[in-house]
């Protein structure tokens, strides 16, 4: 008895290790430094999220880092397109992704600054 197996590929499983670094190497970070900033407000201020903006350079500082991440992903996609390296379309798909988990976590940010 034969059974046919149908397996689920999921198209972000089968990139290099090196599009994993370069797609979520910078929302980690940012994920990071997010807990620490809103820790580091709690354990002062308690859950009073009033005067959170005030934080000033340091969303300055997420930003650039966002910039970062754009610049060098950018860079990457680019040398994988002119080696035309095997796996473009599975780096373009993690890249996507790591870019939209960066803009969840400036997201929760600015909710955080501008909704309390």
């Amino acid at each position: 008895m034969s059974t046919t197996r149908h397996h689920f590929q999921m198209e972000l499983r089968h990139a290099t290790l090196p599009t994993y670094v370069f797609s979520y190497l910078f929302p980690l970070v940012l994920l990071a430094y997010e807990l620490w900033r809103v820790g580091s407000w709690v354990a002062v201020r308690g859950f009073n999220f009033a005067d959170f903006s005030s934080m000033g350079y340091e969303f300055a500082l997420m930003l650039a880092v966002f910039a970062m991440q754009i610049i060098v992903e950018i860079a990457f996609m680019a040398a994988a397109m002119l080696t035309k390296h095997h796996d473009v379309a599975h780096r373009a798909g993690n890249l996507l992704l790591g870019v939209f988990c960066s803009v969840v976590v400036l997201g929760f940010d600015l909710a955080l600054q501008y909704a309390m």
